[in-house]
């Protein structure tokens, strides 16, 4: 016979009752797995951490962040700075800082630089020193920002390397050949010169001596002077045609003198062969003035 639906529904609420006695013969299948792992994680956790903190860095010795101060951003900061002081101040103040005679002073164990701060040296390489500032005892320009429009982060760079090159037990270098007048009152004009002979004179008194002056000794608020100008010696005599033939306006970032150069000095007529012959005439100005 079928079971009754009575016999049934006892048979299904009996089951319950069996199933602690089923736990018990028959364990949690994963709880073998379930202490493994947790083993595992507990063994290998802190070394994962261990390891990102070293990888991320932090205070301690496992290295810094791309914007920490330690040694290696130090090394970096006056190798960075020595390369733009390569590019942008050597012509002035020489390729070992040793400076130039009749242009930049010397920056190696420089006692200028040792008694500035950092930001006063920045400023000063930033706005540049003209001929008649009373602290320039040259008489010759420096120009703004290297005349290369170098970046604050660039400047800051320079500012680097120049503490690199001092020697605090070494003798300061001596500026006595920079020194146009004594005390600080400031460098005299440059002394002008004429080289009446040279093939370059009259075309440079045509073109040039207005703004510059005869002699290119330069004139107030119109034009530098020559003989003394690093620009003229850091550029090559194609650059310097150029340069003339193109002039330089006064909205020019690398004009210090907010007049504007007019291209071929206002003279449209004249020929690369003739700017050839006023710039051989500079060069030749510039040497006589080096033996002055």
């Amino acid at each position: 016979m079928s079971p009754t639906p009575q016999t049934t529904s006892r048979s299904r609420t009996a089951l319950p009752d069996a199933c602690p006695a089923v736990r018990a013969t028959h364990p949690d299948p994963y709880r073998w797995s379930s202490l493994g792992f947790m083993t595992v994680l507990g063994m290998t956790l802190p070394v994962v951490i261990t390891m990102i903190a070293m990888t991320a860095g932090g205070p301690g010795e496992g290295g810094r962040g791309a914007g920490g101060d330690g040694p290696d951003d130090d090394a970096g900061r006056v190798a960075a700075g020595a390369r733009v002081y390569q590019t942008s101040c050597t012509v002035c103040h020489g390729p070992n800082a040793d400076g130039v005679p009749m242009l930049g002073k010397p920056l190696r164990n420089s006692g200028f630089v040792q008694t500035q701060t950092d930001e006063s040296l920045f400023a000063l390489v930033a706005e540049g020193r003209a001929p008649t500032d009373p602290a320039n005892t040259t008489g010759v320009l420096m120009p703004p920002r290297g005349a290369q429009g170098l970046s604050d982060d660039q400047i800051r760079g320079v500012v680097s390397y120049l503490r690199s090159i001092q020697d605090p037990g070494a003798p300061l270098a001596s500026v006595a050949p920079w020194e146009r007048s004594p005390g600080e009152g400031g460098g005299p004009p440059v002394t002008a010169i004429r080289l009446t002979d040279h093939p370059g004179y009259d075309l440079f008194v045509s073109s040039c001596t207005a703004c510059h002056g005869a002699g290119a000794e330069g004139m107030e608020g119109l034009g530098l002077p020559l003989t003394t100008s690093g620009f003229v010696r850091g550029k090559s005599d194609g650059e310097l045609i150029d340069f003339i033939k193109s002039g330089r306006p006064s909205w020019d970032g690398g004009n210090t003198t907010g007049i504007d150069m007019p291209p071929k000095g206002g003279n449209p007529a004249i020929t690369d062969e003739q700017l050839q012959s006023i710039v051989a005439y500079i060069r030749a100005l510039q040497e006589a003035a080096m033996g002055s």
